[in-house]
């Protein structure tokens, strides 16, 4: 188990700290198109007919991501979803990076996304607008499932991710004809999905630095695209190149490493255990740690990087040290620094 692990495992259940914001080391620099979840076929559990009175369980996707969880997709795919009072949703989290599905409620504004209590799972089962009501912190191949009793307008989020993770569902009165089946969802949110992982894997060519050199990006994610639907595309690995394979950094001793977070909609860290040592334990928001400096004695981190943050170490004895983003080490985003 990785220290990103344990520390996601530590706040879902004993809260921790959530991350910010707005895929272990498999290369990722095959086109998304053959190796993407974005086009599963999302299963319908109920009626799909139009003039239905009957209950039906709506589905919806949270995330996607491409078979090595390099590129990411942060949308709830399935375009905004139009139901009858008495239906229900269910929501299918889809990769290792962690979403939320929650609902404001009277809350006027989301909580900090460092508020430890984004983990838990708050609310019933179903959800009339009066109380805040979240899944808490979901991985993939779980699900969350809500009832919606009142007839209303219900935005939603992903306290991870938002505002760029958000989505909506309309509920009209009981008995009223769908508008929208559920294959449209599927095939829109499909779509959608593709899209941003395409982004994604199209950001990949935005590497702006030296290539296999010692200015590396930590993450990296394309602007938005405009139009209806922005590009929630995002690359969760260390980049030393146009390619998403495991960057090793070779340099000498005394030299720097850079690393900057080109991300537009996540955040990162570089951080290096002590040699011989586990990464300590805890939440993947550390404070910063060990100095500007690193000879592999003892614990260093940057500390949190946020969207267009860089971090400069440097290396002051020879060895081979591996360093992890403490939030995504456990989709794979690592590194090495070989000091001849």
């Amino acid at each position: 188990m990785t220290s990103s692990q344990r520390s996601w495992s530590t706040m879902a259940a004993a809260i921790g700290s959530a991350i910010c914001l707005s895929a272990c080391g498999g290369a990722a620099s095959a086109s998304p198109g053959a190796t993407s979840n974005a086009g599963q076929t999302l299963a319908l559990t109920g009626f799909q007919a139009f003039n239905s009175h009957m209950a039906v369980n709506w589905q919806s996707n949270a995330g996607t991501a491409d078979s090595h969880q390099a590129l990411q997709g942060l949308q709830f795919y399935d375009g905004g979803m139009i139901i009858d009072a008495g239906d229900s949703v269910t929501w299918t989290f889809r990769t290792g990076e962690p979403h939320t599905v929650t609902f404001l409620g009277p809350r006027p504004k989301p909580p900090s996304p460092f508020d430890p209590t984004n983990a838990m799972r708050f609310g019933g089962s179903s959800y009339d607008g009066s109380v805040y009501t979240s899944s808490g912190f979901g991985f993939a191949g779980q699900t969350y499932t809500l009832t919606f009793p009142k007839v209303g307008r219900y935005p939603y989020l992903c306290l991870l991710h938002g505002p760029g993770m958000h989505g909506v569902i309309v509920v009209q009165p009981a008995g009223s004809k769908y508008p929208k089946t559920q294959a449209f969802y599927n095939s829109d949110g499909a779509s959608a999905a593709f899209a941003d992982l395409q982004h994604a894997y199209g950001s990949l060519q935005l590497f702006p630095y030296p290539i296999d050199g010692t200015h590396l990006a930590a993450g990296i994610s394309p602007a938005p695209s405009g139009g209806e639907r922005s590009a929630e595309g995002t690359v969760l690995r260390f980049l030393d190149s146009h390619s998403a394979t495991m960057p090793s950094t070779t340099i000498k001793v005394g030299s720097t490493v850079t690393w900057t977070n080109l991300s537009n909609n996540e955040v990162h860290t570089v951080s290096f255990a002590a040699v011989g040592h586990p990464i300590p334990p805890g939440p993947p928001d550390q404070p910063p740690a060990g100095g500007s400096t690193y000879d592999g004695s003892a614990y260093t981190n940057s500390g949190v990087m946020f969207p267009g943050a860089s971090y400069t170490l440097k290396f002051t004895k020879k060895g081979t040290f591996q360093y992890v983003c403490l939030f995504h080490d456990n989709v794979g985003m690592l590194g090495t620094v070989v000091v001849q």
